[in-house]
């Protein structure tokens, strides 16, 4: 059960206070108030929190409120009235944990009739009322948001609006918004202490979506989830009911925020970068939605190239030597001049596919003549020092502060057996892949320490699952790429690992409490092998509505599966996309784990005999066993 401390002063009347204890008592507000923290002996409140024999702290001195809460350490702190400075050390004890009303609508947001909303910025009770009629606005309003150091602003939790009637007077407009100020407080904490029955939206259509799916079903506080744009295998590994949005884009920003309301969606995880690079997760933040992913700024980090290695060389995390160009012409001229191999790249996203190999000058303007197919995303590319070496991913959940690291990957990302042919979105991986030593994990801590610490300088709090892309050479760790979410194979044999409910994990970000809980990883190794249309990753248009075959014999097999482009037509599975599903197999090592997806893999078919897979994933450590 959740632990609440109400800070109150002789400022109000405590109806804010009486609000959130009405929630508690009737059970709507499944938490505890362990704390009415006044600063002064004679706050109206004080009366309320006696008659229901709640515990009482008077705190005069602002120097004296962080030792207080910290006795206390409750999990949210609820701002009623309290009109002492809250000091900056207080808000990085309890980051987004201190709710604030703010009678004033945060910037950015509209009257529930479309017009803009008034902030009121600085204007506390009388005040802020009397501007919203001097100013003749059509609403008055009202935010709960998270405290943050700039005053008046932070993540908003809740709105609520009430008309502006003619003829109204501060007193009685007040009385109105009041009313639905406190019903917003204590409908803002019911969310937030829901504890069952949550209902969780996952942004993505693909494996990655699919595998996350799967582990939030396993939650017994989950009993809905709804996916956009999903895909119609999700429901395949569980008997909860899954519901998607096949139509939509994880792009579709407004749709999004819609279903949202709709559905009173509890929490969204944003797991794919378009939505990260769109603003997505801001978005939903301004709009009181818990959601699980990085802002826009922070997921910089991977939607722009180009800003994230100025952003490695200016913190010291080793990579490659770059150089980034504006047109093809500067390019080109660069390579007549500085003959070598490069992996030339679009700094922006292209689905997996933007860095392109070139051993040599006719290889590397040929790859610079392409840049142009990836549009916007191609506009601006870099040409990278070709590492010799073995690549591997890392993944590390972040809350902005703290960090744990979740698991290791090998990604196999050529069409062909031998990595031979095309780069494609991942043909499949392998789990903890046996290069990953005590040394390399020492250095890849000491990448994510400083990619994390960094963000924060640059106020880019990172919260969400960050992924180091790299490469040993030499036994030295160098970054190819950070990523801004789970990869996709990647995530279809780390999910399964982590133990921990993710609701619990996905609060523990968003809360900034990571460090009071431990993540826990099974030991297992898992394979994960891409079931794809002949022709991926260039021309598969010809297999799209051919039936796939053999996946309820294959599930029988104790592999998971997982849905990626695939759709049902009249009770068929069709194939909707180039990589159509995964197949998972685990074991105690990576022969015992590969061998039953493969075994799996031999009853899946794509009618025309369609289908395409790699026979080797995860080679390298078989050599090495």
């Amino acid at each position: 059960m959740k632990k609440i401390a109400i800070l109150i002063s002789n400022k109000g009347t405590g109806t804010n206070l009486q609000a959130i204890i009405d929630g508690v008592s009737s059970g709507k507000i499944k938490a505890k108030i362990v704390a009415v923290v006044s600063d002064t002996k004679e706050a109206l409140g004080l009366q309320r929190a006696k008659k229901h024999r709640l515990p009482i702290k008077i705190c005069p001195k602002k120097e004296d409120l962080l030792p207080l809460l910290k006795k206390i350490n409750p999990d949210y702190i609820c701002l009623a009235g309290w009109k002492q400075i809250i000091l900056d050390e207080v808000i990085d004890a309890f980051p987004n944990r201190i709710l604030n009303l703010h009678p004033g609508l945060i910037p950015d947001n509209r009257n529930s009739d479309g017009t803009l909303g008034l902030w009121n910025r600085g204007l506390l009770t009388d005040k802020a009322i009397k501007n919203f009629i001097d100013s003749k606005a059509t609403h008055a309003g009202s935010s709960i948001h998270f405290l943050t150091k700039e005053f008046d602003f932070g993540p908003v939790m809740g709105r609520c609006f009430e008309k502006i009637k003619k003829g109204d007077t501060v007193e009685s407009l007040y009385a109105r918004l009041k009313i639905k100020e406190n019903k917003l407080y204590a409908d803002v904490l019911a969310r937030f202490c829901k504890d069952e029955n949550l209902t969780v939206l996952i942004v993505d259509g693909g494996g990655r979506g699919s595998a996350l799916v799967d582990k939030y079903a396993s939650s017994k506080k989950v009993s809905k989830i709804l996916a956009v744009p999903g895909n119609d295998l999700m429901q395949i590994n569980t008997n909860k009911k899954v519901k998607t949005f096949s139509h939509l884009k994880t792009t579709s920003v407004e749709e999004i925020l819609e279903i949202c309301k709709k559905e009173k969606v509890d929490l969204v995880d944003v797991a794919q970068d378009n939505a990260v690079s769109v603003g997505l997760v801001d978005e939903l933040m301004k709009n009181g939605i818990l959601v699980f992913g990085p802002t826009k700024e922070a997921g910089q980090i991977e939607w722009d190239k180009a800003w994230a290695r100025e952003f490695m060389k200016k913190y010291q995390i080793p990579s490659p030597k770059y150089h980034v160009f504006n047109s093809e012409k500067e390019g080109i001229d660069f390579i007549k001049k500085h003959e070598g191999a490069y992996f030339v790249k679009a700094s922006g996203l292209a689905e997996g596919k933007g860095a392109i190999p070139a051993q040599n000058q006719k290889e590397a303007i040929d790859a610079i003549n392409q840049m142009s197919k990836f549009g916007e995303a191609g506009k601006t590319y870099l040409l990278e020092q070709w590492l010799q070496g073995e690549e591997f991913s890392a993944f590390a959940l972040s809350d902005g502060e703290n960090f744990q690291i979740v698991g290791y990957a090998k990604d196999h990302k050529r069409v062909f057996d031998g990595d031979k042919g095309p780069n494609t979105g991942g043909m499949g991986c392998v789990s903890n892949p046996l290069i990953i030593n005590s040394n390399i994990k020492y250095q890849i801590s000491n990448i994510f320490q400083k990619a994390i610490n960094g963000l924060k300088k640059e106020s880019r709090e990172y919260r969400g699952v960050l992924y180091l892309g790299g490469m040993v050479v030499d036994d030295e760790v160098f970054v190819i790429e950070f990523n801004a979410r789970w990869g996709d194979p990647e995530a279809q044999v780390l999910v399964p690992a982590i133990k921990n409910d993710f609701i619990d994990i996905a609060e523990a970000i968003i809360f900034s409490k990571l460090n009071k809980i431990k993540i826990n990883v099974d030991k297992k190794v898992r394979v994960v092998v891409a079931a794809c249309s002949k022709g991926y990753p260039t021309d598969y248009t010809k297999v799209k509505g051919k039936k796939v075959l053999g996946i309820e014999k294959a599930i029988k097999k104790g592999v998971k599966i997982y849905g990626a482009g695939i759709k049902k037509i009249n009770n068929h599975f069709v194939v909707n996309g180039g990589r159509v599903l995964y197949l998972v197999g685990e074991g105690k090592n990576v022969v015992d784990a590969r061998k039953k997806a493969y075994e799996a893999m031999k009853l899946i078919s794509i009618e025309g005999n369609n289908l395409h897979f790699r026979t080797d994933i995860g080679w390298k450590d078989v050599e090495r066993l």
